[in-house]
């Protein structure tokens, strides 16, 4: 049976062994204020996860490798500490002095290099999951803060539903919604580097710092127009200079009456607001005809 969690995952149990249905995340708005002492920038994020996720499961073994197994997400994919989700398991070995190996298998569906927290969602599921494998005593709070140093949207996942970050985006703030919101996700072949379009950020900022307040009363009060009026993000300018295709990609999915197209996080990934799940599910139909193979496109929902 499905167990009843604090944070935004589903976590099922059959006997020895865990699953967590761990979700992808959409940015409904972003802003950056400067950079920290720290090297990270100080940012305002609204952040929302969504239906599309992918299947971590975990059982406790008696050695103390971790083997990670992945399906899904190419190739490519790392299995030892280059991936979030074995880094993050050792990290929490470190903190807790537990010896104990684990296997873990990894099922992509989030595309990477997208600005979908694909990766920083599999880690904080990894922390979830392995409290309950490893029976360790760790609040919600701990494996927060603990997914934080993995990457900065991983509190994110340990938190419930949206939230408003502050911060690195790891001080959060539950935000209550009452409409359902409906997407169509589209993600080229393309990817794009964090740390790139971060690097060219302030050198782009126009120095009129936006503030979240207004798409924040439009999600408690359900205005469709108010939401899509006010979605913002400010690496879509950076990630324009680097990514030559950006501009295309944006004009293909503003033509097929989404209420608004924004890129999620720092790209390449981009959603369009809509209207209701069949009218998403009419605009990924077309976008994939048009679009052709090689890209990711997805109708999916808040949660």
């Amino acid at each position: 049976m499905p167990e009843m969690n604090s944070h935004t995952m589903q976590i099922d149990q059959s006997g020895d062994i865990w699953t967590a249905r761990s979700p992808a995340k959409l940015n409904l708005f972003f802003e950056v204020f400067g950079k920290r002492p720290d090297g990270f920038h100080d940012v305002a994020s609204l952040a929302m996860p969504i239906e599309l996720s992918d299947t971590l499961t975990m059982k406790a073994t008696s050695g103390s490798d971790i083997r990670l197994y992945c399906e899904g997400g190419g190739n490519d994919l790392p299995t030892d500490s280059r991936n979030l989700v074995v880094r993050a398991l050792e990290l929490l070995r470190q903190e807790t002095g537990h010896t104990g190996g684990a296997e873990v298998r990894l099922t992509k569906r989030i595309p990477c290099q997208a600005g979908l927290g694909g990766g920083s969602g599999n880690a904080a599921a990894a922390l979830i999951l392995a409290r309950r494998a490893w029976v360790l005593d760790c609040t919600d709070a701990e494996l927060s803060r603990l997914s934080a140093r993995i990457g900065s949207d991983g509190p994110l996942f340990v938190h419930p539903g949206a939230s408003l970050g502050h911060g690195r985006g790891e001080d959060l703030v539950s935000l209550k919604t009452i409409r359902r919101l409906h997407f169509v996700l589209m993600k080229p072949p393309e990817g794009l580097s964090t740390a790139h379009v971060f690097s060219r950020c302030m050198e782009t900022h126009d120095g009129r710092n936006r503030d979240p307040r207004d798409l924040v009363q439009a999600l408690k009060t359900g205005s469709l127009d108010g939401i899509a009026k006010n979605l913002f993000n400010r690496l879509e300018t950076p990630a324009r200079l680097i990514w030559p295709r950006f501009d295309e990609i944006h004009r293909e999915m503003r033509r097929l009456d989404c209420l608004a197209v924004r890129m999620s996080g720092s790209g390449t990934a981009f959603y369009g607001l809509c209207r209701s799940a069949r009218h998403a599910g009419r605009i990924a139909t077309l976008l994939r005809n048009r679009l052709g193979q090689g890209n990711f496109v997805y109708a999916t929902a808040g949660r």
